[in-house]
């Protein structure tokens, strides 16, 4: 990052930079200045990443009353910028708060973290389609034959790193390619709206007992938001570490989801297929080989919980189905 550039650009006059070490992919750096604090954000570049929507997004949400980034306009008048290499990066105002590690939410940001969810798409309806995120294409190129080839592929690369563990795990997903029921998933019935695209709880800054923000919405997309749901469940609670689901307490944070934003039988039904056949049919492994990020080890640690889950989720689908429709269908 130079600091010409910034001031250049935003005319701050930067007193200190520190380098974010969490989060895979992009550059994020906490800059102070006399100004005050800021974010200066280098997203990596990829096809489900669109920085250049995140700020009107943001500004938009705002003015729901939802608490996100606030970004600054450089001298151009503009929220998106380039530096000398090219590459684009944008300034937000710094957050104050903690970010909660996986798997480690107290019970109150459980209940904030699905509530927050309902209320953000409930006021993203009012905003205009974002790009497809799981939707046709997604199930027309993610099928079994593919993340069959792919993890047959991985498996060479994990042999020749001597990774015994990560072996082990591509071995059982190939197995499970191979069995893998065929579900259908009719993507007109589902709910399938604007979202974040990423919410979990790496991307909630949190002050006492509430959520003082939503960062990092560079991934937002449509997606059934089924999948936004019981995802963020999983990387919360602190019962799902070992990748096992907590039905009851699962149930509970649908239900505070649902006072802001609501599902539909279909919606109900589907729910732990459509999780369940995500996680099986993308290769995380590959993803953490191919990535050069220093702290590449996040996308490790996402793709064996993903198989712990996988393992989870093949012994309790119907009766995830069954507590589900029993408690929401009437």
């Amino acid at each position: 990052m130079n600091k010409d550039t910034l001031k250049r650009l935003y005319g701050l006059e930067i007193t200190d930079v520190q380098k974010s070490t969490v989060g895979a992919g992009s550059d994020t750096y906490f800059i102070s200045c006399q100004q005050g604090r800021y974010v200066v954000k280098f997203p990596s570049v990829s096809e489900i990443n669109n920085p250049d929507f995140e700020p009107a997004l943001c500004k938009f949400l705002l003015s729901k009353g939802i608490a996100v980034s606030e970004f600054l306009k450089n001298i151009n008048g503009q929220y998106i910028s380039a530096d000398e290499n090219g590459r684009k990066f944008h300034v937000q105002k710094f957050i104050d708060g903690k970010v909660y590690p996986l798997n480690t939410a107290p019970k109150w940001l459980l209940r904030e973290s699905a509530t927050l969810l309902g209320k953000i798409h409930t006021a993203l309806t009012g905003y205009p389609s974002l790009p497809e995120g799981i939707g046709q294409n997604f199930f027309a190129c993610m099928t079994p034959e593919t993340a069959l080839k792919s993890y047959e592929n991985t498996l060479e690369t994990a042999r020749q790193n001597q990774d015994v563990q990560v072996q082990e795990d591509l071995l059982y997903r190939i197995e499970l390619m191979k069995r893998l029921p065929a579900f259908h998933f009719d993507m007109d019935s589902l709910t399938c709206r604007n979202t974040h695209g990423d919410y979990f709880i790496s991307q909630l800054i949190c002050g006492e007992q509430k959520i003082n923000a939503v960062i990092d919405w560079t991934t937002a997309c449509v997606h059934p938001v089924v999948w936004e749901i019981i995802r963020s469940y999983v990387y919360a609670s602190p019962k799902c570490r070992e990748g096992e689901m907590d039905i009851p307490e699962f149930l509970d944070y649908v239900s505070c989801y649902l006072e802001y934003a609501p599902l539909n039988r279909v919606d109900i039904q589907m729910l732990p297929y459509l999780f369940y056949y995500q996680l099986a049919v993308c290769d995380y492994y590959n993803q953490y080989y191919q990535s050069n990020a220093a702290n590449r080890g996040i996308y490790l640690h996402q793709a064996v919980f993903s198989t712990k889950l996988m393992k989870w989720f093949e012994k309790n689908l119907e009766l995830l189905s069954e507590e589900l429709s029993a408690r929401f269908i009437k």
